[in-house]
């Protein structure tokens, strides 16, 4: 026997007065029945009007007004079921039916308006009805399922994983329970707990192929390249016309430094799709990075004669010709492409990378204030795009523009606080410079929460706490960055410099002559030769 009617039965939802005559209840509890089997049948209208006749008759029986409010919300008339709902609260302000209409119903009702206002308001007051008839009811667990979707919607993500966690107790396996754990977990912070949710979903539900993706894309966010190309894979093997998929997997293959995998893989989707210019244009990549710019810019021309109005293949010759240092070839390329790009070429980010390629080809061949106006120009036309920002305060930090560059990092922050390079940068810069140290500590800090084993993150750390005269602190990251990148001169400079100052002139030395031996990029070797034999002089006293 349902609940309600057991309610009925015992007559404990009558409060308030009057008190209806036996023969009213007894029709009203007929009638409640009635709407029982109707409602069952599939005639919601008549089990609707044999509930609303129950309640005039008997006003006081809650338990009638909420049995009507949840067969309206199930019907889709948000505004009578949270009436009804109301209505039976008024009466007996303890009803679990009424407050699981109402949070129910709010709930829908938060998801299909466009007012991000009013749907937090809606599932505020969803949440505080279904609390407190979870709370009544512990055991239901529709309930606590749409309790914790609504704590991940609202953004309370520890009272969603609580609720997700216990409900997925009682129903292990559970696609949409997992799915929102999942959600919750990414919105505390808590990716490796979100992988290993997903895991259990793909390996409960091996054909949720959006399961599947979403895995791949958080390993790719933390950096797990290998597991990643996995999970694309299996996505690919499921999906073989896919060639997104296959795509994505060469991507994380050359990113987890597989170059030869990923060229492969590429290879392989040009001759299934020979005409897919996504993967010509990665294969360019790949050819460039594996030091092949021949080859990458033979890639690059498939796409030109696919498609000679994709910005995609111009872009990829200028960088192959970048890699083999043919600077004004890659000016002659994009000059007149950035003149002339279309709306389609800045919606689709390919005008921002022109310019970015363009100005850095300009640098190369000695026109520094040209480099940046072509920046500055693409920013005006492009307002959105952060890379193309980061860039022109790159731009200007390489010019000596330094006020100015120290704005437009800041800019970048203002849209994406959790940008670790934007923080590295500004905070390296400002280090170097020896000016706001406190604040550059505290940006490179908070580039190395998310990236914390990054290398040229762990130098600029180091170096600040060198400019700051912390020289224990400064230590330990930049002897790890120093590991990491032994051929990064700049690295082995600070590193020396560091030991230099702590009067270890031998360690000095040998560090610096590791860094003439590097790459030689950013240091001024005739600078560090005469440091270097200082510190031999000074390690032989």
């Amino acid at each position: 026997m349902n609940a309600s009617v057991v309610l009925l039965v015992a007559g404990l939802s009558l409060q308030g007065t009057p008190v209806p005559t036996t023969d009213a209840r007894s029709e009203a509890y007929f009638l409640f029945l009635q709407g029982r089997e109707l409602e069952d049948s599939g005639n919601a209208d008549a089990a609707a009007a044999a509930y609303r006749k129950a309640a005039d008759l008997w006003p006081s029986a809650a338990d009638i007004r909420a049995e009507l409010a949840a067969l309206l919300g199930r019907e889709g008339k948000p505004a009578d079921a949270i009436r009804e709902a109301t209505a039976a609260l008024a009466i007996d302000p303890n009803n679990v039916e009424a407050h699981r209409t109402i949070g129910y119903v709010q709930s829908e009702v938060a998801d299909a308006t466009a007012d991000a206002t009013r749907a937090q308001a809606l599932r505020k007051d969803a949440i505080e009805h279904l609390e407190l008839a979870s709370r009544d009811r512990p055991g239901d667990v529709n309930s606590q399922l749409a309790l914790g979707r609504l704590y991940v919607r609202a953004g309370q993500y520890d009272k969603g994983i609580d609720t997700l966690r216990a409900f997925l107790i009682d129903q292990p396996g559970y696609g949409e329970g997992l799915v929102l754990l999942a959600q919750a977990y990414v919105g505390a912070h808590k990716p490796a707990e979100a992988m290993s949710t997903l895991e259990d979903l793909v390996a409960e539900q091996p054909d949720q192929l959006r399961a599947w993706a979403w895995l791949a894309e958080l390993r790719e966010d933390n950096h797990q390249w290998k597991a990643a190309a996995t999970a694309w894979g299996e996505l690919a093997t499921r999906n073989p016309r896919n060639m997104s998929y296959r795509i994505r997997r060469a991507t994380a293959l050359v990113n987890g430094g597989d170059l030869a995998g990923g060229r492969q893989a590429l290879l392989e989707v040009t001759q299934a799709a020979p005409n897919d210019v996504s993967a010509w244009y990665l294969l360019s990549q790949v050819d460039r990075r594996a030091g092949d710019p021949a080859a990458a810019e033979a890639d690059a021309r498939h796409i030109t004669q696919i498609d000679p109005k994709d910005p995609r293949g111009p872009l990829a010759i200028a960088e192959a010709k970048a890699a083999r240092g043919d600077y004004r070839a890659v000016v002659d390329t994009l000059d007149p492409l950035v003149a002339a790009a279309r709306p389609d070429d800045v919606a689709s980010g390919s005008y921002a990378r022109m310019a970015a390629q363009l100005s850095a080809a300009l640098e190369r061949t000695g026109d520094r204030n040209r480099a940046v106006k072509v920046l500055e120009d693409a920013r005006r036309r492009d307002t959105d795009d952060m890379d193309l920002l980061f860039d022109l305060a790159a731009a200007y930090e390489r010019d000596s523009k330094f006020d100015q560059a120290e704005q437009a990092f800041r800019d970048v922050l203002a849209t994406e606080p959790a940008n670790a390079e934007a923080l590295n940068y500004l905070g390296y810069m400002l280090a170097d410079r020896g000016t706001k140290l406190d604040e550059a500590v505290d940006l490179i800090k908070r580039a190395l929460l998310i990236d914390e084993d990054n290398p040229s993150f762990l130098d600029s750390l180091g170096w600040a706490y060198v400019k700051q005269a912390k020289l224990d602190q400064a230590r330990a990251p930049l002897q790890r960055a120093a590991a990491a990148l032994p051929k990064t001169s700049v690295i082995q400079d600070h590193l020396a410099e560091l030991y230099f100052q702590l009067k270890m002139y031998r360690e000095a030395a040998d560090t610096w002559d590791l860094a003439l031996a590097g790459d030689r990029a950013e240091i001024d070797a005739a600078a560090i030769t005469k440091k270097r034999d200082r510190a031999r002089q000074l390690a032989g006293k």
